[in-house]
C-alpha cells in the first residue's frame, strides 16, 4: 500500500521539477534524450510556452532539426515572458542557421530579436547582447558578408569585456579571431585567440579550448608555422572528441587535409578525407559539405589529377549557391578558372571567371587571384595591353596584402607600446620607471592638494572632489558608492543619459566613438558637483551633487557640443530625479534597480524629435512614493503618477525649445 502511494508522490515531484527552466537546460546539456523523454511525458496542462522552448533545445542537441523548429514556433505562438521571448528568437535562429543551414532566415530571426532587445531594459540587456550579436557575426559570415560579419563581432567582444561577461566574451573572441583569420588578420587573430584561450584554461571549458586549438592551427598554417599547426590541429581533435561538437571536429578534420597537403603528406590528407566524409554521413551538414568537396579539389590538384578536381569544384559552387554564400561563391569561381588555365582550356577559363564580381569589395587576397587569372586568360588570346593592366592590379593587390601585414604588425607594436605606457602610468613598471613614477606621483599630489586648498577656501564650494569621480566603474561599486555620497548630502541627484535607438546607432556608428564621446562630456563635467559615473545597460548614469541652474547649463553645452560632433547628431534623452525625495533617506541598494524602471517608464512617455536633446524631471510630492522592490512596480508608477505622488516633465534642451510638457 506504501509503494502504491508512493508513486503517485514521485510523479508529481517529477512533474514539479520539469517546469524548473534553469534547472531542465542543465538537464539537457547533460542527458538530452533522458530530458526530452521526461518532459515529452508532461501532461498537456503542464505544456506551456517554456516547456516548448525547452524540448526544443533538447531536440537540437538531438540533431532533430524539425522537432526543433515545430517546438520553438510552438514556444514563439504561446505566452512568453520579454527576455525569454528574445532568447525563443535567438534559439530560432540558431536552429535555421546551424541545423538548416539557411543563414537569410536565421538573419530574419535575429533582427526579430534585435527589435525585441532594444525595447527591453532588465539587468541581463547586455548578456543578451552579447550572445545575439555574436550569432550575427556567425550568420553574416555564413553568407560571406565578411565586414557586417566582424562589426557584429567587434560589437559583442566589445559588450562582453565592458561587462565582464566571460563565458560570453569567450564565444565572442573566438569568432573575432576565425573572422580575422579569413581577412589574414594574424596579428589580430593571434590577440583575440590568446584572450580566448586564457579565459577556456580559466574555466576549463574543454570545447572552447579544443576550437581554440583549432583556429590557432589554421593561424599557423597560413604563416607556413607548420610544426605548430599540427601540433595545434592534433589537440584540437583530441578536445572535441564529444558527440555535440561534431562540426568543430569535422572543420578539424578540413583543416588537417590542407595542412597535410601543404606538408606533402598526401595519405595522411586522404585519411582526413576519409574522417571527414565519415562525420558528414551522419551531420548531413551542406556547408560543411562544400567545404569537403573544395579541400578535395584541391587534394586532387596535388595529385595531378584535375579533372576530378574540377568535377568537387562544380559540386561545391553549386551548394554554395544554394546556401547563398557569394564570398565561396566567387572564391571556386575563381579555383575552377584556375584549373581550367591549367588544363588550356580558354574559353572553359573566361566561362568559369565571374563577371558580375564587384572585385572592389573582396578581400584583397581574392582580388589577386582574380586579376592573375584575368591576366593569363589575356595573354593566352594574345591581348597584351589587357594582360598587362590585369597583371599591373593583382601586383598591386599582392603590394596590399604586404602592406596590411605591416600595418598589422606596427599596429600590435603600437599596442604594446600604449600597454606599457599604461602599466609605467599606473605603477606596474619594471624598477627603472620607479623613481621618475614616484616623482610625478608627488607632483600630481602637491598640485592637488593646492587646489584641495583653494577649493577649501571658497565659502560656496567648502568639500573637496571626491576621490570616487572615477568613471566607468560598474554598477555594484556605482550603487554602493552612491548611497554613501547620498546619506553624507541630501542634494545628490541621479543623472541618467542614452542616445535614442542605442543599439541601431552603435552599429552604424561603431563603438569606439560612443566611448570618446562619453570620456570627452565627462572631462567637460569634471568638477566637485559630479561625484560618480557608470555606463550600463547602455545607459551613462551620472551622481550629481547641489545641480543648480549653472551645472545644468553647462551640462546643456556640453551635450549639444558632443551631440554635434557625433555622426547624424543623433537624439539623447536625459533622466533627471533627486534621490532624497524618490527613495527617502535609508534606502537600500535593491531600490536603486527599481528606480531604473521608473526611468525606463520615463522615456516611454515621450519620444524625442530627430537631434534633440530631451530632458526628464522626476519630482516627488512625498519621500518615497512607490514600493520599489515590488513585483508590480510598473503599476505602482503609474498609480503615483495619478494620483500627483510623482511628476514627471520633459522638454527639449535646445535654444528654441518650446515650454515643457507635463504629466
Amino acid at each position: 500500500m506504501r509503494l502504491i502511494c508512493l508513486i503517485p508522490a514521485l510523479f508529481w515531484l517529477g512533474h514539479a521539477n520539469a517546469l524548473d527552466f534553469q534547472a531542465e537546460r542543465k538537464n539537457i546539456e547533460a542527458d538530452a534524450k533522458a530530458t526530452v523523454n521526461k518532459l515529452s511525458t508532461l501532461p498537456a496542462a503542464e505544456q506551456n510556452a517554456e516547456y516548448w522552448l525547452l524540448l526544443s533545445y533538447g531536440y537540437m542537441q538531438l540533431l532533430n532539426k524539425e522537432g526543433a523548429i515545430t517546438a520553438v514556433n510552438k514556444a514563439l505562438t504561446s505566452t512568453l515572458s520579454a527576455a525569454r521571448k528574445i532568447e525563443a528568437l535567438h534559439h530560432k535562429a540558431l536552429v535555421y542557421g546551424i541545423m538548416f543551414r539557411d543563414s537569410k532566415a536565421a538573419l530574419e530571426q535575429l533582427k526579430l530579436a534585435e527589435a525585441e532587445l532594444d525595447q527591453y531594459n532588465g539587468d541581463d540587456k547586455p548578456e543578451l547582447q552579447t550572445s545575439l550579436y555574436e550569432s550575427f557575426a556567425q550568420g553574416y559570415n555564413q553568407r560571406g558578408e565578411i565586414t557586417q560579419a566582424l562589426k557584429y563581432a567587434e560589437l559583442s567582444v566589445a559588450i562582453a569585456t565592458e561587462f565582464q561577461l566571460e563565458n560570453a566574451e569567450l564565444k565572442s573572441r573566438i569568432t573575432a579571431g576565425r573572422l580575422a583569420l579569413q581577412q589574414n588578420n594574424y596579428a589580430l587573430a593571434q590577440q583575440q585567440l590568446s584572450r580566448a584561450l586564457e579565459l577556456a584554461q580559466r574555466s576549463g571549458d574543454k570545447a572552447s579550448i579544443g576550437s581554440i586549438h583549432l583556429r590557432l592551427g589554421m593561424a599557423y598554417d597560413k604563416l607556413e608555422l607548420y610544426a605548430l599547426a599540427g601540433d595545434h590541429l592534433l589537440q584540437a581533435e583530441q578536445f572535441l572528441q564529444m558527440p555535440e561538437r561534431r562540426n568543430q571536429l569535422t572543420t578539424v578534420f578540413l583543416t588537417q587535409i590542407e595542412h597535410f597537403r601543404q606538408t606533402g603528406e598526401l595519405n595522411k590528407a586522404a585519411t582526413a578525407v576519409e574522417k571527414a566524409q565519415r562525420l558528414l554521413t551522419e551531420l548531413k551538414d551542406p556547408y560543411l559539405t562544400a567545404q569537403l568537396l573544395s579541400a578535395e579539389a584541391q587534394l586532387f590538384l596535388a595529385q595531378q589529377q584535375p579533372a576530378k578536381a574540377e568535377q568537387q569544384l562544380l559540386k561545391a559552387a553549386q551548394l554554395f549557391q544554394q546556401l547563398g554564400n557569394r564570398s565561396m561563391q566567387h572564391e571556386t569561381s575563381v579555383a575552377l578558372t584556375e584549373i581550367a588555365l591549367q588544363q588550356q582550356q580558354l574559353a572553359k577559363a573566361r566561362a568559369y571567371l565571374p563577371q558580375n564580381l564587384q572585385i572592389e569589395q573582396q578581400p584583397v587576397f581574392l582580388q589577386r587571384k582574380y586579376w592573375d587569372a584575368l591576366s593569363r586568360i589575356h595573354a593566352s588570346s594574345g591581348e597584351w595591353q589587357q594582360a598587362y593592366q590585369a597583371a599591373v592590379a593583382a601586383s598591386k593587390a599582392q603590394f596590399e596584402i604586404q602592406a596590411n601585414q605591416q600595418r598589422q604588425h606596427l599596429g600590435q607594436l603600437s599596442t604594446d607600446l600604449q600597454q606599457q605606457k599604461q602599466l609605467q602610468q599606473t605603477g606596474l613598471q619594471h624598477s627603472q620607471w620607479q623613481t621618475s613614477t614616484w616623482a610625478l606621483l608627488a607632483a600630481l599630489l602637491a598640485s592637488w592638494l593646492g587646489i584641495w586648498g583653494g577649493l577649501l577656501r571658497r565659502k560656496r564650494q567648502h568639500q573637496d572632489i571626491p576621490s570616487s569621480q572615477v568613471w566607468l566603474k560598474n554598477w555594484a561599486e556605482f550603487t554602493r558608492q552612491l548611497r554613501k555620497d547620498q546619506q553624507k548630502d541630501a542634494s545628490v541627484c541621479l543623472f541618467a543619459l542614452q542616445i535614442q535607438q542605442i543599439s541601431e546607432y552603435k552599429l552604424k556608428a561603431g563603438e569606439q566613438g560612443l566611448r570618446k564621446a562619453i570620456s570627452r562630456l565627462l572631462e567637460q563635467l569634471r568638477g566637485p558637483q559630479l561625484l560618480d559615473s557608470t555606463v550600463h545597460t547602455d545607459v551613462l548614469w551620472l551622481s550629481v551633487r547641489q545641480p543648480d541652474e549653472r551645472w545644468l547649463q553647462q551640462l546643456q553645452q556640453a551635450l549639444l557640443g558632443i551631440q554635434q560632433q557625433l555622426p547624424e547628431q543623433p537624439a539623447i534623452r536625459l533622466w533627471q530625479g533627486e534621490l532624497e525625495t524618490l527613495l527617502g533617506h535609508d534606502w537600500q541598494e535593491a531600490d536603486l534597480y527599481g528606480l531604473r524602471e521608473l526611468v525606463w517608464y520615463s522615456w516611454q512617455q515621450q519620444v524625442a524629435a530627430p537631434a534633440q536633446i530631451l530632458h526628464f524631471q522626476l519630482t516627488a510630492t512625498q519621500p518615497a512614493p512607490c514600493s520599489w522592490q515590488a513585483d508590480n512596480l510598473r503599476q505602482d508608477i503609474n498609480n503615483a503618477l495619478t494620483l500627483g505622488l510623482l511628476r514627471l516633465q520633459f522638454q527639449p534642451l535646445t535654444p528654441e525649445a518650446p515650454g515643457a510638457s507635463t504629466q
